[in-house]
């Protein structure tokens, strides 16, 4: 861990969600803040040199977020084996890259337009999110985020 322990149980919580309901609903006014999502994109690759998945365990807000609003909600049950899977994982990192690739080249180029289609990726992914936490646990989504399958990917895991 970077920071003491505290900060991620206490401020890092609250900055998470923050971040989380800022990027979903201010994107939708400001599409620019969606470059916001290709700036965590990029510190999570730059956190997995120093360790796989450390961004995960330490920084990620969507799973900070998960772990905060379904503690209470979420069904707390185990999730199948399925997604959790080598092939399922891969396949959904796919998924979304091909999504955003497709996004992309149908975008004019302009920054906003760009911050839109990375915007509108994250909002399926807090959507997902918030289905399988409220099926399963919390941070299930976590078991298959693409983020973290291009981590392990990039490490060789």
């Amino acid at each position: 861990m970077l920071l003491p322990y505290s900060f991620y149980n206490s401020a890092w919580k609250f900055l998470s969600i923050a971040l989380v309901v800022g990027l979903a609903v201010g994107g939708y006014f400001v599409p620019e803040l969606g470059l916001g999502v290709i700036a965590l994109i990029l510190f999570a690759l730059l956190t997995n040199a120093r360790s796989s998945r450390s961004f995960c365990a330490g920084f990620c807000p969507n799973g900070r977020s998960l772990s905060v609003v379904f503690e209470k909600t979420s069904k707390h049950k185990k999730l199948p084996s399925f997604p959790a899977s080598r092939e399922f994982r891969r396949m959904v990192c796919a998924l979304m890259m091909f999504c955003v690739i497709s996004l992309l080249s149908q975008s004019n180029g302009s920054l906003a337009a760009i911050g839109k289609v990375f915007w509108a990726i994250y909002l399926a992914s807090i959507g997902i999110s918030t289905i399988a936490g409220l099926l399963w646990k919390p941070r299930a989504w976590c078991a298959f985020c693409p983020m973290g399958t291009l981590q392990d990917t990039i490490k060789g895991h």
